[in-house]
Formats: structure tokens, sequence, C-alpha cells
């Protein structure tokens, strides 16, 4: 059976999809435009929330040709901008407040050195992890997250998770800086922390949610998306083209990848204390199977949630 054959028969086990509405980040390339493939021939209705509209656009026409009937919308949603973000959430709260499921695919991988976000954040950590706890304290604060509504939440981790020591939260969120990957294993750590968090519906949280509120986080293993040629990449040309390359040759597509995605927005069986991993080897490529969260991304929620938003409010003040 070819790839695309079992694509579509993974996605034929779910249905009582057309109808509902999904907000998907960075839906423009990568693993989100493949997610939003996948909803759409599903029957559901995407939200692109995307940086760059003109690849949006472009993103948008594409997908078209395949589901010419699909329901489509786009909004400007840049990550390393609380600006942005306020906006983007204005528009949600009065177009778009029934959403179904948010799921937080937005990120960069190595961007060029010392890049910061419009906040002043350090641009890996500002976007991968700032921005996103920015994001959903908004839709908590605007009322949005507290609806009598089910939704889900889904994160977008990486293979690439570092521990991360309480102690070492508040310097990393201000500006600590180390190479490249280390930096991007901090965001996903992070990430996945808050994920956790989240997803324990503590009611003395600054982010509690509700109990009908399912969130949820995967990984999907080494993929061929598009983030090591990223135009914020500070590699150099020709090792993002022959990167690409070899990525697109031993490790799995982001049709593929993505499915992780499609399972924890429709899977009724999903305990909010696992996360999903690609099942093959080392967690690097296949159908996507339950594991309990790792402990770097249990033992540290409590301090995260407290650290960050003291982090976030400091900026705030001083911008």
């Amino acid at each position: 059976m070819n790839k695309i054959k079992k694509i579509k028969r993974y996605l034929h086990s779910y249905t009582n999809i057309h109808g509902k509405t999904y907000i998907v980040t960075g839906a423009n390339s990568g693993l989100g435009f493949s997610l939003t493939k996948h909803l759409l021939y599903l029957g559901a209705h995407v939200i692109m929330a995307c940086r760059n509209l003109n690849k949006a656009n472009q993103a948008k026409n594409k997908l078209l040709i395949d589901y010419p009937h699909a329901s489509l919308s786009i909004l400007k949603y840049d990550q390393a901008d609380f600006e942005s973000i306020n906006h983007f959430v204005e528009k949600i709260q009065s177009d778009h407040i029934y959403f179904d499921g948010l799921i937080l695919n937005a990120g960069i991988f190595h961007p060029k050195k010392k890049m910061k976000t419009r906040n002043g954040f350090p641009m890996t950590i500002g976007t991968n992890y700032v921005g996103i706890f920015y994001l959903l304290k908004k839709l908590k604060d605007t009322g949005i997250l507290d609806m009598n509504k089910d939704r889900r939440i889904i994160f977008v981790g990486s293979l690439a998770c570092n521990k991360v020591k309480v102690k070492q939260i508040r310097d990393i969120l201000r500006g600590k800086t180390s190479y490249a990957i280390k930096e991007y294993a901090w965001s996903k750590t992070l990430l996945g922390s808050l994920s956790f968090e989240l997803s324990r519906h503590d009611k003395d949280s600054i982010l509690y949610v509700q109990n009908h509120i399912k969130v949820f986080m995967m990984h999907p293993g080494v993929t061929s998306t598009h983030i090591v040629s990223s135009s914020e990449s500070s590699y150099p040309n020709w090792f993002s083209k022959l990167a690409q390359r070899v990525l697109n040759v031993f490790v799995h597509s982001p049709d593929f990848a993505s499915l992780g995605m499609i399972k924890l927005l429709y899977d009724q069986n999903m305990k909010e204390h696992h996360m999903l991993v690609p099942r093959g080897l080392f967690h690097i490529s296949g159908y996507p199977k339950e594991v309990l969260y790792p402990k770097s991304f249990t033992r540290m929620h409590l301090s995260l949630i407290k650290i960050s938003h003291e982090v976030i409010m400091e900026n705030l003040k001083n911008d």
C-alpha cells in the first residue's frame, strides 16, 4: 500500500468532523499545511493563522486546487509580536469564538544570532514559548477559554528536548543564550511543561482551563518540513538546501507526521496525561503512539506558570 493510501485510510477512521472549526498556527507550510490539508479532506473549516499573508494566500490557493469547495480563512498572526497576538485574539473573539480546536504549530528553529522578537525576547524562546503563553493568557483573559464549549488545544513539541532546571527558567526567559539548537530544546521543554500544566486543570493556576477543554501534546519526530530553510534561519543557503533534500529522502513526510495531530483532535479515548510520539525507532518516524509525559516536562510546571507570567508582565511594563 502506498503512502497516500495509508494516510487516507488513517484519516477515514475519524468521522463527525463536518462543520467543525479549527485554528492552525503556521498553516502555510510544513506540518501546519499538511494538517490543514487533512482537515479539509475531512470536511472541517480551517482558520490559517499565519505571519506572512502573501505566503498564506499562496498556500490557500494551492489547497483550493485540490479542495475547491473548502472552507478556509486566513488571519494575520505573528507569534513573535504581542500586538499581533492582541489583534488576532480580537478577531477570534468577534468572528470565530466558537472554534473547536487550536493547534499551536507555529515555531522557529535556528534563527540568526541575536535576533529578538518585537517585544525584546530572544527569538527562539520568544516565538516558540513566550508567544504561545501570551496567546493562551489573552484567550483566558477575554473569557474565550472559560466558555462552556468543548474544545481541544494541541501543542506541537519536538524530539529535541533538554532538561531545564527551575532556577534557569527566569534567566532563559530574560535572555540567557546558548548555541541555537540548545535554545530550541529549551523552548520545546518549556512548551511541554506548559502543556502538562494546562492538562492538569488546576483551578489555582492563572491558566486554568475547565475539564471540557482537552489539552494534548505531540511531537512529530523528524520530518521534512521547511523549518531548516526558513528566511530567519542562520544556516547558509547551500546547507539549507542540502538538509532539505536529505530530510525528504530519509524521514517521514509532513503529511504522515501530522497524523498525530488528527488523532489528538478526534480520538475520544486519548488520555490527557499522555502525549503522542512516532512509534518507530527512537521516535523518529511512524504512526503516532501514546506515551507518558517525560519527567523533563512534569517536574517544573508549577514554577513555570508563575515565573512566565511575572517575566511577561515585567516586559509589558517596561515596553
